[in-house]
């Protein structure tokens, strides 16, 4: 049966295609043996491959499955885990005695936890399943924080943000994955909604701890409070994880085979870079917001918490749009008008001089940022056809780094020249991630047939 441009027609701009199926990569010289194009799109595709990983349907009603509510209750965890150093930082701080490199150095050893724990998570998953894996790690990191909780010196500090990012590391790697399988066919929408929590979590715990601190609280409770609900989420996914049955486990073999296919993949290390920018970008601002506008401004840990939580806002209202109105294969195009968007709004926050004007540019950052994460992880799904569950795994690598090495950088610039000259690292990476975003749309590797003379 050959394609018919009636059928072509019908199939704008869903990218259906007829008779066979279609890969999302970059558009790539028609085969000899078809005769006519099997799809067609804005980008311009010509597809007769097989393995379509892009959603063959418009956009429509969201539907939600029980481990949905709980992958949403463990992303509002882990983000509030990721937040609580930052929002006590200038307290924690002064009560423990270290400076603004020493709370970078807080922020980069979770993160190099973290990372550990990605490259390890794998393993782990297909050895007892995704949502038994997440359970687990979020007791894990419910233990880290009561132990943060209780720290009498900056050292248990240090001892006890690496259970907080060994748990959330694992939390990190498996939350998206798992998300992919549920829904294989429309992730990108379902990645962006379910990411909102994320940005919630952040929200809601900025919030509340800046209160906490306003009215002269310690700290600690903070940290506690967020320990009972990770250990209340991780008993929520081992509950539910005699309900997967469309959980797919993998043999070790089988992870690392997978892993080295990806490694080998030359898209795949543009696509690191992207995370790594997307993933510095969201960090930067939400671990240092809290501290600016408390040295920069001198206000209280009440409007610290309210700024960061306007950037968590601005996330969480971006994400829930992207979700909701932006179709699968339009996720390039979110990735690149956000970028820039973010680098034009971003590089005009050091020369606010109102607070109330840096909270809304604040909420402005955070509506870029907010596609980053979610969006490049389903995409390059779209853009390589490989294996999501480690490709996921693998780009968080490339993120992870980001969220910890940037913050730390920007700590010491800030140390050296103040904070307000470090907020300029975050509009050269949301620069630099359009250009990577441009160079990775525009270049076709050369077919299998030139490779192989």
């Amino acid at each position: 049966m050959g394609c018919s441009w009636r059928r072509v027609w019908q199939s704008w701009p869903a990218l259906r295609c007829w008779p066979s199926t279609c890969r999302r990569p970059s558009p790539i010289p028609r085969p000899a043996s078809c005769s006519v194009f099997c799809c067609w799109s804005a980008e311009r595709i010509r597809c007769c491959s097989k393995d379509c990983t892009v959603s063959d349907h418009r956009p429509g009603r969201l539907v939600f499955k029980p481990l949905d509510y709980a992958t949403g209750a463990g992303f509002l965890v882990y983000s509030s885990s990721a937040v609580v150093t930052p929002i006590s930082l200038v307290i924690l701080a002064r009560e423990l005695g270290f400076s603004l490199t020493g709370g970078g150095v807080v922020e980069g050893t979770r993160a190099a936890m973290l990372v550990a724990a990605l490259f390890a998570s794998a393993a782990i998953a297909a050895r007892w399943g995704k949502p038994r894996s997440v359970g687990i790690s979020s007791i894990v990191l419910g233990f880290g924080l009561l132990a943060y909780a209780i720290a009498p010196v900056y050292g248990v500090v240090l001892l006890a943000v690496t259970f907080v990012g060994a748990g959330g590391g694992v939390i990190e790697a498996l939350l998206n994955p798992l998300v992919q399988d549920l829904h294989p066919q429309d992730s990108g929408r379902y990645l962006n909604v379910l990411n909102a929590f994320f940005s919630a979590g952040t929200m809601t715990t900025v919030l509340l701890g800046g209160e906490v601190l306003t009215r002269g609280l310690s700290w600690r409770f903070i940290m506690a409070g967020v320990a009972v609900a990770s250990l209340v989420t991780g008993a929520l996914f081992l509950a539910l994880n005699r309900r997967t049955p469309f959980a797919r486990s993998h043999g070790l073999g089988d992870v690392l085979a997978h892993k080295r296919e990806i490694l080998r993949h030359r898209r795949f290390w543009i696509l690191l870079a992207m995370m790594f920018l997307g993933g510095g970008s969201e960090g930067a601002l939400t671990f240092w917001s809290a501290s600016y506008v408390q040295l920069h401004f001198g206000m209280s840990p009440r409007i610290a918490g309210i700024g960061t939580a306007c950037f968590a806002g601005g996330m969480v209202v971006g994400r829930l749009a992207s979700g909701w109105m932006v179709p699968q294969h339009r996720l390039w195009h979110l990735v690149f008008g956000s970028a820039l968007a973010g680098a034009l709004i971003t590089v005009l926050l050091p020369f606010v001089t109102s607070v109330w004007l840096f909270l809304g540019g604040l909420f402005a950052a955070g509506l870029a940022v907010a596609c980053f994460w979610p969006s490049i992880q389903s995409y390059s799904v779209d853009r390589t056809a490989l294996e999501s569950t480690p490709l996921f795994i693998l780009l968080s690598c490339g993120g992870i780094p980001g969220l910890g090495a940037v913050p730390l950088v920007m700590g010491i610039i800030g140390d050296r020249s103040g904070l307000n000259a470090s907020l300029f690292v975050v509009p050269v990476l949301m620069i630099l991630l359009a250009l990577l975003a441009l160079i990775e749309r525009r270049w076709t590797p050369r077919p299998m047939a030139v490779r192989a003379a």
